[in-house]
Order: C-alpha cells, then structure tokens, then sequence
C-alpha cells in the first residue's frame, strides 16, 4: 500500500513540476514573441492567436515530457493533466480581460493542449535510456 502511495506522491510531484515548466517556457516564448512582433513593421493580428497557441502548446509538451520522464508510466495521463492544469490557469488568467470570451477559439485551444499533452506525455515514458558503457 505505501508503494502505491509513493507513486501517487511522485506523480502528483512530475505534474506540478511539468506545468510549472509548461507556465514557465509559455511566459518566455510569448515574450520573446512579443520582441519579434515589437521589431515587425506590420503586425499580422491575424495569426497572433494561432502562434500563441503554438508556443504554449510547445511547451506544454515539452514539460508534459519532462513529467512523464519523471514517473516513467502513465504518459497520457501525465501529460493530459500537464495541460489541462495550464488550460485552466492560461484561460482564467485571459478572463480576467474585458471584453474576452469562451468562443471556437478556445475550444481549439483544449484539444491542442490536449494533444500536446498525451503526445509529450507518450514520448517522454517511451524514450530510450541511454546506454551508458563503463
């Protein structure tokens, strides 16, 4: 029984760990962005939402990655919760903005989070080990 208890704890530890890293890269790929779009003549508002969406989706599954990396086993899940966490804070934090609402646009948003996610999650528990040759 305590076995099954140190794995939830280790789990629940990669999922804080890897949404943490997925906020973290989020925050500085969005300014790095906001960088590259400061130094651009003309602003595509177009595609703004969409390359947000790619960025935070880049990071959440390369710290979906790292979580499952951490518990070895259960890479979908690790990773979908990974996302769905960032999902939450990113969309709570964007109503706090008048006039933004729920709309298509968000949910394009969870399911490419989402995806991220289960794909970084099922990458990191199936990555190789490196052979290490003494």
């Amino acid at each position: 029984m305590s076995g099954m208890m140190n794995d939830n704890k280790r789990s629940v530890k990669a999922v804080l760990i890897g949404t943490a890293i997925s906020l973290l890269l989020t925050v500085m790929l969005t300014c790095v962005f906001a960088f590259i779009i400061k130094l651009m003549p003309v602003v595509p508002y177009g595609i703004i939402d969409y390359v947000l969406i790619g960025l935070s989706g880049l990071s959440i599954l390369i710290g979906s990655y790292t979580a499952s990396v951490m518990t070895k086993s259960k890479g979908m899940m690790i990773g979908s919760l990974c996302a769905l966490i960032v999902f939450l804070v990113l969309t709570i934090s964007g109503m706090s903005i008048p006039d933004n609402d729920i709309g298509i646009l968000t949910v394009i948003r969870v399911v490419a989070y989402l995806v991220c996610g289960v794909i970084g999650g099922i990458a990191g528990v199936n990555r190789k080990e490196k052979v290490r040759i003494k």
